[in-house]
Formats: C-alpha cells, sequence, structure tokens
C-alpha cells in the first residue's frame, strides 16, 4: 500500500464528509418540510435522518470497498 501524501489525505478526509453529511442533511430538510405540509412534529424528521443515516453507512462502506486494494 502506498504512502498518502497530506492533499490525498485531504481529498479523502473531504469525501467521506460529503458522504456523510448530503443524505444526512437531505433527510432532515426533507422530513421538516413533510412535518410542516401534514402538521405532525419531529415524526418525519427522525424517518429521515434514520434513513440518511443509513444511506451513509452504505455511501461509506461503498467508497471503502472501493479504494481497498485488491488481494
Amino acid at each position: 500500500m502506498e504512502k498518502q501524501t497530506s492533499v490525498g489525505l485531504i481529498k479523502v478526509l473531504g469525501h467521506v464528509t460529503v458522504i456523510m453529511w448530503v443524505p444526512m442533511l437531505g433527510g432532515g430538510v426533507a422530513g421538516m418540510l413533510l412535518d410542516g405540509m401534514l402538521g405532525t412534529s419531529p415524526l418525519y424528521v427522525v424517518a429521515g435522518l434514520l434513513i440518511g443515516t443509513i444511506a451513509s453507512a452504505v455511501g461509506l462502506w461503498i467508497y471503502i470497498r472501493a479504494r481497498a486494494p485488491r488481494a
């Protein structure tokens, strides 16, 4: 395995941050919009955050698998 430079590590950190935050933020915002339209309290916000968290975990798993060295 080759050694990462600091620029390479910053790129990886940026990718991981985007992979984690975009689905969670999107799920939360979508939940807030649904809660506002339907008049429910935190039901859809919590569901959106849960779905966003699962999507983030799957995205990170795919990212790690893609970058893992092949044996």
